[in-house]
């Protein structure tokens, strides 16, 4: 089945329609609305900041498990309008601007996952999704802070004193949310310094022609390794910008999404290499960045309630990397794709311990090589640094690819991280969730003595708790039409 084709295939839609309140209006919380109202539930999404503050120009790549999804929801068209079809990584020495190689995405692989790699702004992204939650009738307020969670109700009260209820509360609002310390505590709710930071920026294509032009054939990202620095340049805007993120000591006070520009990079460093060292003076303010390690959280769901964490609030992702705006949308979409089974009220419960069960696994291990990946470029002067680019040079001279080394040592562990990668973007999180279904959720319903379930359902009653359960997914790839 091709992406385009997907998209005219309805979802299940559900026999029992329930509320959800969601804190939190950024990309995570609007896709996690736009997901459950496909599948026929009804959403209220709160946001605490006002609609122009909500979202940032600077960039943002979604890869293919990440535009698979857009694409299943009917947003192809939107994204074509507005992102940038990625093929390409050009890798470099920070300081001296040395070539080190080049990757190109193999187009099979890509087929296979049934999305495409893209390039675009984070407002962008978040204007086509409000688009698609305004157009499915979901609520969207803006300039609402929520004070106080009762998990148990489930409600939460307003800094207004108004008290909103629904039948399933979804902490969407962040790392720094109110939604994570709930569930979390306090302590185990921060992350430790890493001692790197990162400054989100970006510059305008017209001042630097001669840079834009090395990557405009195949919409090249540019990641240039250094010793305890690097950065990312890669084309937004429809190649009009560049999105430029700088990767430096973690020297200066915390900063966050959402909090105003406030760095000028060409102030913090002056790289010896002339054209990073022009293209720096060129970039607008920056927003800083603290680049932070967190613990996996042992429980998304709070005890005895029916609140359940999402997206960052469930497992912040070091700023920048690929992944994690995608593993946000694969949580929405996977809480829908349960939820789209929903026959009773007395699987609520068991639902929202699937979902945890089902995206646990895939975050922390997504994550983990998210924190490698941030490591692996800003590696300190010495050995690995220099075994890791040594292994690029020597694919470079034989002809390969940069990422297509064999053997030992450090070309063969760069390989298995970025073979590692493309199973990631072959993974296809709304089928693992129905496979759960078909595995476990029909099983126990006709162990309660439901029958045949399928599209049409009727209610029974009974109570299974699946909280306890260990879901094992395996993912698979089907060829598509990218075209």
């Amino acid at each position: 089945m091709s992406s385009e084709s997907s998209k005219s295939n309805p979802p299940l839609q559900t026999t029992l329609p329930i509320s959800f309140l969601i804190i939190g209006g950024g990309i995570a919380g609007l896709a996690c609305a736009i997901a459950l109202r496909r599948v026929g539930h009804y959403a209220l999404v709160l946001e605490r900041r006002d609609r122009q503050n909500v979202c940032s120009n600077t960039g943002i790549r979604l890869p293919p498990n990440c535009t698979k999804i857009l694409f299943h929801w009917g947003l192809r068209n939107a994204l074509i309008q507005k992102a940038t079809v990625t093929h390409t990584l050009v890798f470099s020495r920070y300081e001296t601007g040395e070539f080190l190689g080049n990757h190109k995405w193999d187009p099979q692989i890509m087929k296979e996952t049934r999305g495409l790699f893209m390039l675009m702004t984070h407002a962008e992204l978040y204007q086509i999704l409000y688009d698609a939650a305004i157009a499915l009738g979901i609520e969207i307020r803006y300039g609402v802070e929520v004070q106080e969670i009762d998990p148990t109700s489930p409600s939460v009260q307003l800094a207004s004193g108004q008290v909103e209820s629904a039948d399933v509360i979804v902490g969407a609002d962040g790392e720094f949310g109110i939604s994570r310390p709930f569930v979390a505590g306090n302590e185990r709710a921060k992350g430790t310094p890493t001692g790197v930071a990162l400054y989100d920026s970006s510059f305008s294509t017209a001042t630097m022609l001669e840079f834009a032009r090395a990557f405009h054939t195949d919409n090249g990202q540019l990641v240039a390794f250094g010793y305890g620095r690097a950065c990312l340049a890669y084309p937004i805007h429809r190649g009009n910008d560049f999105a430029f993120q700088w990767y430096g000591p973690d020297d200066g006070p915390d900063g966050q999404y959402g909090q105003p520009p406030s760095a000028d990079v060409h102030l913090i460093e002056k790289p010896s290499h002339e054209s990073l060292r022009l293209v720096m003076a060129s970039t607008r303010r920056a927003v800083r960045i603290s680049a932070r390690h967190h613990q996996d959280l042992e429980d998304w769901v709070a005890d005895d309630s029916r609140l359940v964490l999402m997206g960052e609030s469930a497992h912040p992702f070091p700023p920048g990397t690929i992944q994690g705006t995608a593993m946000a949308i694969e949580d929405g979409a996977v809480l829908a794709k349960l939820f789209s089974h929903l026959l009773e009220e007395r699987q609520i419960e068991s639902f929202l311990y699937a979902f945890q069960e089902l995206r646990q696994s895939r975050v922390s291990e997504a994550r983990e090589r998210e924190i490698a990946n941030v490591f692996f470029m800003t590696l300190p002067e010495g050995a690995d640094a220099s075994a890791r680019d040594d292994a690029m040079r020597a694919n470079t001279a034989a002809g390969r690819s940069v990422l297509e080394a064999s053997g030992e040592g450090a070309g063969a562990e760069t390989k298995r991280t970025w073979e590692e990668m493309e199973v990631v973007f072959g993974y296809d999180c709304e089928d693992a969730a129905d496979d759960w279904w078909m595995q476990w959720g029909v099983l126990q319903e006709r162990a309660l003595g439901r029958g045949s379930v399928g599209a049409v359902q009727t209610p029974s009653t009974g109570l299974f708790d699946f909280s306890s359960m260990t879901v094992q997914v395996s993912s698979t790839t089907v060829d598509a039409d990218e075209s």
